[in-house]
């Protein structure tokens, strides 16, 4: 400040210093009376009519006059010589004047904002599957086989798993332990675990796995699980379900009032847990119903399904809607849809295995967490 405040003084002293009428007098006047002249003047030329003879004085001065001496006049200053030293005081104080303004330090710029972080997208292909327990159906050894196989064959990256009995569950850690793992697997209760979750461990990460208490049979309470993955690759993170709502048969009675129970509670939780961990959600199981089920879920927690269906303010049901559902929440975007209920399948199990591609869109940040990035 105390050197710009320098420089503006120089510079209006050297205006003022420019403005001052003894350098301007001397060019008016040049301008006004031209250039002076050394040719004598009109009234020292002789008239020709006038004698040019002098009479002498008639008696000669006794003593002779001495002259009286005359002083040099002083020199006239030069106004054209004047105006240039003065022009070029000027330009040496203007030049001072830069000088000090060159010495300013520079005014540090302002930083840009910092760039928002990347929103990471995860693609994988994923899957439901009510694999038929073991309580309604034998063959448990080669039938957990197929169900490898089948994950296997479409690339499943995750899939949720209903009736995975306990002796199923031990069979699929020793035929696929070395490439899914499951939650809850065979580290939960028994009852419990028959909805379980399972992942390819070299693409995914376990964050965090929970379970959320919903009405079964009879009213009975099942804690059905929920699983917080990321993707390894790119950090994205994303939650999975996998619910079984109660069917009316097997002798339980009429379950339609369980099962709009378990949809209301489990909207809500959606709802809650979207609001909460800002991270996509995927819900996924055998919920034993189909507008009735997706109406129910959409109108309530706002979803899309994987087949096609939708709910703006009113259902739009894609055509042969099925119970086996996959549903994502808007970072989700599903394509490639299907239904397998190939002759495989069937030797399988009595459902059919119900596949996707997806396109999940992580949270901003979430890319810090890929695998190989730096800390």
């Amino acid at each position: 400040m105390l050197v710009l405040t320098l420089s503006i003084g120089l510079l209006l002293t050297a205006a003022a210093y420019l403005a001052q009428p003894s350098l301007v007098a001397p060019l008016d006047a040049l301008a006004a009376h031209g250039e002076p002249s050394d040719a004598p003047s009109a009234s020292a030329v002789a008239d020709p009519t006038q004698s040019s003879s002098v009479t002498p004085s008639a008696t000669p001065s006794a003593t002779p006059t001495r002259a009286a001496p005359t002083r040099s006049a002083s020199p006239t200053p030069d106004p054209v010589a004047l105006v240039g030293d003065r022009q070029k005081a000027l330009e040496r104080l203007a030049a001072k004047a830069r000088a000090f303004t060159d010495q300013r330090p520079e005014r540090p710029q302002r930083p840009e904002p910092p760039a928002r972080p990347a929103r990471p997208v995860a693609s994988f292909t994923i899957a439901n599957f009510n694999v038929q327990g073991a309580s309604h159906r034998g063959n448990v050894e080669q039938r957990t086989r197929n169900a490898r196989d089948l994950l296997i064959r479409y690339d499943v990256g995750v899939a949720a798993f209903q009736e995975f009995a306990r002796t199923q569950r031990v069979a699929f850690d020793r035929v696929a332990g070395g490439t899914y793992a499951a939650y809850p697997g065979t580290l939960g209760r028994s009852l419990d675990a028959e909805n379980s979750i399972v992942w390819r461990t070299d693409t995914f990460d376990l964050v965090k796995g929970e379970t959320r208490p919903y009405p079964y049979f009879r009213g009975a309470i099942r804690n059905m699980p929920r699983v917080l993955l990321r993707h390894k690759e790119t950090g994205a993170e994303f939650w999975v379900t996998s619910y079984h709502n109660p069917a009316t048969c097997c002798g339980y009675g009429d379950a339609t009032g369980y099962r709009t129970r378990a949809v209301s509670e489990q909207a809500r939780d959606a709802n809650a847990l979207v609001a909460r961990t800002k991270t996509p959600l995927i819900v996924a199981g055998d919920m034993n119903d189909r507008a009735t089920y997706f109406c129910g879920m959409a109108s309530r927690a706002p979803m899309h399904s994987a087949d096609g269906s939708t709910y703006d303010g009113g259902c739009r049901m894609a055509g042969h809607a099925w119970i086996d559902w996959i549903l994502g929440t808007k970072e989700v975007a599903f394509s490639g849809y299907q239904r397998d209920r190939s002759g495989f399948v069937r030797a399988t199990s009595d459902h059919p295995i119900v596949v996707a591609q997806v396109r999940v869109t992580g949270k901003p940040g979430d890319a810090a967490n890929a695998v190989g990035v730096a800390p």
